[in-house]
């Protein structure tokens, strides 16, 4: 019995001190980060500047295959004597490709990352500027909440922000 009303203390406790021990419960908020990211105006052109170097990257990639390509058809109408060096370039060209690729890859993963960091840093200034504004104890990721009722979350007023701020740059 001691326990369980340890327990009732230490939660009615908890509730007074994120509360201020006042009728009214704590604001808690969630956000859905992902589609403020795909539907605000900043998300969508730093989507937009990524797919951009993703069809950059893959049209050179796209040309260098040709090239492979080309060259590999080439061979069989090649004297033996020069047949050799060819096979050579090829296998040269095949590793390039292979590491053209790679570098590719990475290369979009990088600017990902950071168009998504300065992303999420300019939303977290918005949920800040949210949460003090409307008295709010916290403002939670919608990604880290199975469940939810609509009427606490606050994404569409974080996209209009956004997007306002957009319009004042």
């Amino acid at each position: 019995m001691k326990v369980v009303s340890g327990f009732v203390f230490a939660g009615l406790l908890v509730i007074c001190l994120l509360g201020g021990c006042n009728a009214e419960a704590p604001k808690i908020a969630v956000v859905d980060l992902s589609r403020v990211i795909g539907e605000s105006q900043e998300g969508k052109m730093a989507n937009a500047e990524l797919e951009a170097l993703v069809k950059e990257k893959r049209t050179e990639a796209a040309q260098k295959a040709e090239e492979i390509d080309k060259l590999r058809k080439s061979l069989d109408k090649e004297p033996a004597a020069t047949r050799k060096s060819r096979e050579d370039e090829l296998a040269r060209m095949g590793a390039e490709y292979q590491k053209m690729i790679a570098a590719s890859e990475s290369e979009a993963r990088k600017k990902a990352s950071e168009l998504k960091a300065g992303l999420l840093k300019e939303i977290k200034n918005i949920l800040d500027t949210i949460g003090s504004e409307e008295k709010y104890v916290m403002i939670i990721s919608a990604e880290n909440v199975p469940y939810f009722q609509k009427t606490v979350d606050v994404t569409d007023k974080v996209i209009m922000r956004y997007n306002e701020l957009q319009g004042t740059k």
